[in-house]
């Protein structure tokens, strides 16, 4: 056989053979093994796959670190530049769905099938209380943390990541929920004349579409009354308490906002301006105070705000729903008003006008129908 390269040889026969080196018998002696193709190139390219292949499961089986301690050395990693709040959510993800199927397993007995086995079972069997499966929406952000923390794995320990080719599951697009205008006249006149703070953060929320976590962070000094300007800079989270010392599973905490466009100031009607100004006065609030506060001039919780909800829509005799309903309220009758998307995005903290064109804007059968008509006749 002629020659041509490393390890490449041209045969009589007229194909090109490729030599690797694929492992070692019991007695330490290597193994070789072959590819042949037509042309040197084809030949050689046979080789250079394999033999990635071939390091690839070496580097693997070199990886004897278990699952768990990959997600510690990860989540510490990612502590240096997550926000507290987002490191404690992949946290309670592989804590309550990752680990307790896979904590002690090495690295390298981790495959593909493996995870995609687990993706299914979430999707079929994953509720925490065994009643059922899990959203695809819930099963998507276990997928992201799956592939996030094997691609972390795949730049420090020099492995391939199994999760590379793990699908995520389809999730069905859900209609956007908002109050009638009756509902919103029904809630409005139960809280109007009551002395409680939810009849401002009610108004507050309709006239703005501020987030929860948003509205219990406010302080007075966010507010500018002169100009009738609300500043949103902080959002209050409860999240999972790590500190032993410290009674409780879960805290409440100020950070900041979701995103860096969730840092924004937002005009105020002047009627509601007065309202937020006669609450301060009435409860005695300085600069520095929560505008909505509980003991100790610590901000509300979400979950207070949002069961409050609950009661006053079962005394209103209104449906059942999340206290979110008020900002797709407000966002949706925006959109609907045909007001400029753009700064409807800005007020919302949207991170792009993308966000807002594909929850709110949606033009009606009349609407399309108009423009239909216009362009047969013109």
């Amino acid at each position: 056989m002629s020659r041509k390269g490393v390890n490449i040889y041209k045969r009589k026969d007229g194909r090109w053979e490729g030599r690797y080196k694929s492992g070692c018998s019991q007695n330490g002696k290597a193994i070789y093994k072959s590819v042949y193709a037509q042309t040197y190139n084809d030949c050689k390219n046979k080789l250079i796959l394999i033999k990635n292949e071939l390091n690839k499961g070496i580097r693997n089986n070199k990886v004897t670190l278990t699952v768990k301690n990959l997600f510690d050395e990860w989540l510490e990693h990612i502590a240096i530049t997550a926000k507290s709040s987002t490191v404690n959510t992949y946290r309670i993800i592989a804590e309550n769905h990752i680990l307790p199927l896979m904590c002690d397993i090495p690295l390298y007995k981790v495959s593909s099938s493996f995870l995609s086995e687990i993706v299914k079972n979430k999707l079929n069997n994953g509720r925490l209380d065994g009643k059922g499966g899990l959203s695809a929406k819930t099963v998507q952000n276990i997928v992201c943390v799956l592939k996030a923390v094997f691609s972390f794995a795949e730049k420090v320990h020099n492995m391939r990541s199994p999760a590379d080719v793990v699908p995520f599951p389809k999730c069905e697009k859900k209609d956007i929920e908002v109050l009638t205008d009756e509902e919103v006249s029904t809630i409005r006149e139960y809280c109007e004349n009551k002395e409680d703070y939810f009849s401002v953060m009610y108004e507050l929320c309709l006239a703005t579409g501020i987030r929860i976590g948003e509205l219990c962070a406010l302080q007075v000094s966010d507010i500018d009354f002169e100009n009738g300007i609300l500043t949103v800079q902080k959002t209050v989270q409860r999240v999972k308490n790590n500190d032993i010392s410290v009674s409780g599973n879960t805290k409440v905490i100020i950070t900041s906002p979701k995103t860096k466009s969730s840092m924004r100031k937002i005009p105020l009607p002047k009627k509601l301006v007065e309202s937020i100004k006669a609450y301060i006065s009435a409860h005695n609030k300085a600069d520095g105070d929560f505008i909505f506060s509980a003991a100790d001039n610590k901000p509300l919780d979400v979950r207070t705000v949002q069961k409050k909800f609950t009661v006053i829509l079962k005394r209103c005799g209104v449906r059942k729903v999340k206290f979110h309903i008020l900002r797709h309220t407000f966002a949706t009758k925006w959109a609907n008003a045909n007001f400029d998307v753009k700064s409807l995005s800005e007020i919302l903290g949207h991170s792009s006008i993308n966000t807002t064109l594909s929850l709110y804007v949606h033009p009606s059968v009349e609407s399309k129908r108009k423009f239909i008509d216009s362009l047969y006749a013109a």
